[in-house]
């Protein structure tokens, strides 16, 4: 949410996530592993920390960053409440996504090295991310996630909604 045209990248930006378990995958994102508990883990964002805090650390080598999936705790009641809130690094912006979506996929631009920009240069590794409401990844290959959603029959209805809130907080 900072300039990243001018060289600032996401990893000083600060998140939380309302999520007791996220996904192991491989070095392709595939899920390898069952669910994992996020505590005493870098995945833990259960209260907001800067992405950097522990960065490269344990699982997130495999893909050179966060690229994983979190189970979102959830309850009808806190549907309506933010999953995850992303903070600029100046703490002046910021980004509250609500889900009906069992999951949330986050991405930190692991890859982006080389992806034109808007003023006609390149972004750099982590000048991005994602934060991307799903189902979890490669259900069909996983009947215990069935009860997560994911599995739509033919002829049956399939609905969700995201709500991504920006908020910006002024200088004094």
């Amino acid at each position: 949410m900072d300039n990243a045209t001018q060289g600032t990248d996401i990893r000083q930006h600060w998140l939380k996530i309302n999520a007791d378990q996220f996904l192991p995958v491989d070095q392709q994102g595939i899920p390898n592993a069952p669910l994992k508990a996020v505590q005493k883990t870098s995945f833990d964002f259960r209260q907001a920390k800067r992405i950097a805090q522990d960065f490269l650390q344990q699982e997130q080598h495999l893909t050179q960053g966060y690229d994983h999936a979190f189970l979102l705790n959830r309850t009808q009641a806190s549907q309506s409440q933010p999953c995850a809130v992303l903070t600029s690094a100046n703490q002046q912006l910021s980004l509250e996504v609500s889900t009906s979506h069992p999951a949330l996929q986050v991405y930190t631009g692991n890859f982006l090295a080389g992806t034109p920009n808007r003023i006609g240069g390149c972004y750099q590794h982590y000048q991005g991310i994602a934060l991307e409401p799903e189902c979890l990844p490669d259900t069909p290959n996983h009947p215990e996630w069935y009860c997560y959603g994911g599995i739509t029959k033919a002829h049956q209805r399939y609905q969700q909604w995201i709500n991504y809130k920006f908020q910006c907080v002024r200088k004094k």
